[in-house]
This record gives C-alpha cells, structure tokens and sequence, in this order.
C-alpha cells in the first residue's frame, strides 16, 4: 500500500457520496469478560468504548436518533447511513436475540451498511447465518479483533483467543462472502517495529478487505493504567507520540494490499480519560501528517526540502520538538560560532597528540562536518569525533541538503553505511541509541563536549545534573564542555557538578552560549 485508501474514498466509490456511522451500544458484554469474573483485555475500558455522545442504558431508538443528531450537528450529514455495532462483542448472544436487535437498527433509519465488531472467537455457524440474512437488506462488515499476530502479546495483554483462531474466523467469513477489517493496535507491552511489521505481514496473507488500525491508548480505570504506573512492570510500557506512531503506521501500512481500505488510523477516546500519550495534533493534523510520511518512504518526519538559513546554508524543521536545528541565522556559521571556535579546536590540533571530541545529537552533521574540515585544514595531527544521535533517519533527511560531490554527503553516506568515516586527519564514529544511555558506556576522556540537543524546555533529558555529571566524567582536566544554551538552570546544573563557567559570544541570539570546565584557563568571560 504505498497511498492510504481510506474508507470514505470506498464509500464514494461504491455508493458515490460519503456515509455516517451510527453507533450502537447493544446490552451485551464479551465473552473474555465473562469467562474472567469481568477482567478483560488490559487496555479495555468499562463501556467497551462506548461512542462519547451516548449514555449507558439508552434504548435502541434513542441510539439511533441521537447518533443522526450527532452526524448532522458535527457532519452536517444526513442519510443514508451506516449501522456500527461497536461496544463489546455485538455477536455474543444466541442469534434470535441477536437478530432482533439487528433488525430493530436497521428499522429505525436509512441504513445501507452494517458493520458488527466481534472477536475471531464469537463466530459460530449459527452466527456467520444471520450475517448472511442480512447481506440481503445492506452491505454487511465484520470488523474482528485481531490486535497483533503475536501469541505472546495475545497472552500478555489477556486477549483470550490465538492468532489461529483469527485466521480460521478471517478465512469462514471470507468463505461466506462477509467482508472483514482485522482491527490491529500498534504499541502494545513489549513490542517494537520488528513485531508490528510481522503483524502486517500475517494479516495480509488472509482474506481481509480493509484495516482498522490505532495506537495504544492508556485509559484511566483499566488494568494497562495500573501496569503503566508499575516501573517494575515487565514489558515496560511505552506510549507513542504522533511521530513515533506515524512512522510505525506508515510502515505498517505499506505492507499492506493495495486495494485494502483503512478504516482508521488512530484511537479515539475522551481526552480525560486518556492518561497517555498526550498528542498535541488533532486527528485532522495526524492524518495529514500521516499522508506525508506515506509519501515521503517513512525517512525523517521534517520537511522534505531545507530552509535557507542566513549564511546560505540549509536547515530543516523537527515536528516533535516544533524547532529547527540550527538558528536561521546560519546554520554553518551557528556550528563555527557556537562550537568550533569557541572549543578552540584549531589550536588543540597538534602533531604530538591526537585530540578527542563528543558531539552529543549530531542531527544534521553540522557540528561534525566543520570539526572534520578544521582538522582537514590543519593538516596536523589527529581529531577523533564520536558523535551520538538518537534517530538515525535525521542523517537521511540531512542527506538531502547537500550535493553529490560534497564532503558532508560523504560523511553522511559513510555513517549510515558502516557508522564511521575516516580521513586523512580526521575519524568520526556515530552511535545510534539515547545519549543518556551511550554516555555511561563511554571511557575515554575528550578534549571537547559540543553538548548540542533541543531546547532545554522541550528535550530536559539531556541538561539535567545528573547528565553534566556524567559529562563531567568524560571531560579531559584540560578539556571544555559548550554548548549554544545560556538558560539559567543549564548554568546552574553545570556550577552545581562543580565545573567552571563561562560565557561564549552571542551568534544568532541575544546572550551568548555556555562553557564549562575543570581548568580556569580555559574559560573566558566567567559567570557565577
């Protein structure tokens, strides 16, 4: 699936105008439920996600009028519409009763199409039957409850059936002409990009016709809330924020067949019963960015080409932390400015020693490239950089600003090759991973830390004092430690691990940068 069809584009084919869903919330409950004195999926809530605009206990009329209220008032829709038995398991119970409520739905408006959530365990003969009576009055769906093809998540997340049994339910409906969209979440307790992927993989070798796919969601009152709130739980439990999900989902999506259509894309639930993620993008925002990623082959989520910054230089624009990486004053001049220059770099250089640097969150490369030319030019000694970055696809997107005899393309292809690049003069290695983490497995002592992350209000991780004390560490006695922030608590967790303070000169910004060292010598214009 390299564009997303989703189900509206289906809708307007078949029936040539767009069609509302209707949610219904019949008096049933779910068989996992029952079988477990009530417990249920980990990350289930109470109402079974009930849609936000009805209220427990209405009866089916009410349902239906004020699910058209709700159409017409937000949508400014009107019929025909789409039947959508949501809440719980809508096929677990005997089918005379099941067939009453389906038929008294169906009664009440202008409906072309039902669609029924169930799980690949509540669907006997008997069952799939009555789905096929009313294939004869509207299109019937079945959206089935797969969730991931792992047998070891199913277990975890106590989802109550195996994959197995999705691929026979699948293959059944498939046999009785019943269109199905296997509902996956992406995120769940212990997997990562490996296990969403192979999850893509088995669903698209059954006979589904579209995805419902959606992140995980942490509500309050569910049994993922208390384990989320459990360091010790193992899985740790790690929520995505809309560039982590994206990107997951765009992948996700492409292994998908093309003609499938994608019902959804992300979990909906009030916003205070979410505990987390906390997305800052309305859905609008993430389906549009979601395009975006499908289109541009899941690299780095920044724009796709550079802004010109003052020097002529390029830089590009992060989504998540909503800043670019360099001040538009100049993006090379910044990395001279701020780093460069003030680490006297040139004047480390010598024929007798070889001359160490950290560059913590190498991003575009600038930082590195300008260290790489000013030993270059030097033509004397050694300059060894080991740079870290926590998301490779940033060198991806960098390799796009630059051309295709550059120096800076080199560096790049290099480190996304091999993960290293080697001179004449000079060597740099990148080390993908949190910088927190890569720090403490760091021995050797550096001439010069380019401390060089996002903002200290959008990215605290890398300015805490437990991280300058790890920087500390690192740091030669005769070594410095800068960085372009001047904030007052970056200052002040620097003075409090006990180096020396200074101020750098001001480039792009009003104040200066900040460095830090253990000999005096080499700080200039000092702070307190």
């Amino acid at each position: 699936m390299e564009k997303i069809y989703f189900f509206k584009d289906y809708l307007l084919e078949h029936y040539g105008r767009q069609m509302h869903r209707i949610p219904i919330d019949l008096p049933l409950s779910c068989p996992n439920r029952e079988k477990n004195s009530g417990a249920g999926c980990i990350y289930c809530a109470d109402d079974g996600n009930r849609a936000r605009h009805l209220r427990h206990n209405l009866s089916l009329p009410d349902q239906v009028a004020r699910g058209i209220e709700y159409v017409k008032t937000r949508y400014c829709g009107g019929p025909p519409y789409i039947a959508y038995f949501q809440s719980f398991t809508n096929t677990n119970a005997p089918v005379d009763i099941l067939r009453r409520y389906y038929s008294e739905v169906l009664s009440l408006a202008d409906f072309r199409m039902m669609i029924v959530s169930t799980r690949p365990d509540c669907l006997g003969d008997e069952v799939l039957d009555l789905l096929c009576e009313f294939q004869l009055q509207c299109d019937v769906w079945v959206e089935l409850g797969v969730q991931t093809s792992s047998e070891k998540t199913l277990q975890l997340i106590r989802r109550g059936h195996t994959f197995e049994d999705v691929k026979n339910a699948a293959r059944r409906l498939a046999e009785r002409g019943i269109k199905s969209a296997a509902h996956v979440i992406i995120g769940l307790p212990g997997e990562g990009t490996d296990d969403f992927r192979q999850t893509a993989l088995d669903i698209a070798e059954l006979p589904f016709s579209a995805v419902k796919l959606h992140n995980l969601l942490v509500l309050k009152n569910t049994p993922l809330a208390k384990m989320y709130a459990n360091p010790s739980f193992d899985p740790q439990i790690k929520v995505m924020n809309e560039y982590e999900y994206a990107a997951a989902a765009a992948d996700f999506l492409r292994l998908l067949p093309s003609y499938w259509t994608v019902m959804r894309v992300t979990a909906d639930a009030d916003e205070k019963d979410i505990i987390a993620p906390k997305w800052w993008m309305k859905k609008g925002q993430f389906i549009d960015y979601l395009n975006k990623c499908m289109e541009g082959g899941g690299n780095f989520p920044g724009e796709i080409s550079g802004t010109e910054t003052g020097d002529g230089s390029l830089t590009l624009y992060h989504p998540e932390y909503r800043q670019h990486f360099h001040t538009l004053a100049g993006a090379v001049s910044e990395a001279r400015h701020k780093f460069i220059i003030p680490s006297k770099l040139h004047d480390r250089l010598n024929p007798r020693r070889e001359v160490k640097v950290l560059d913590i969150g190498f991003g575009l490369g600038y930082n590195v490239f300008e260290a790489v030319k000013t030993a270059e030019a030097a033509a004397i000694g050694k300059l060894t950089v080991v740079s870290l970055e926590k998301d490779i696809r940033t060198l991806r997107a960098a390799s796009r600003l630059f051309p295709a005899d550059s120096l800076e393309l080199r560096i790049l292809n290099e480190l996304l090759n091999s993960g290293s690049f080697g001179s004449g003069f000079a060597e740099v290695t990148l080390l993908a991973g949190d910088a927190r983490s890569s720090v403490k497995a760091l021995e050797q002592k550096f001439d010069c830390i380019y401390l060089d992350g996002f903002s200290p209000d959008i990215n605290p991780e890398l300015w805490t004092l437990d991280f300058f004390r790890e920087l500390k560490r690192l740091l030669d006695p005769d070594g410095i430690l800068v960085t372009y922030s001047s904030a007052y608590p970056v200052r002040g967790a620097m003075l409090k691990c006990g180096l020396l303070v200074g101020e750098t000169d001001a480039f792009g910004r009003r104040r200066g940068g900040t460095a830090g060292a253990m000999n005096v010598s080499a700080i200039e214009n000092a702070v307190d």
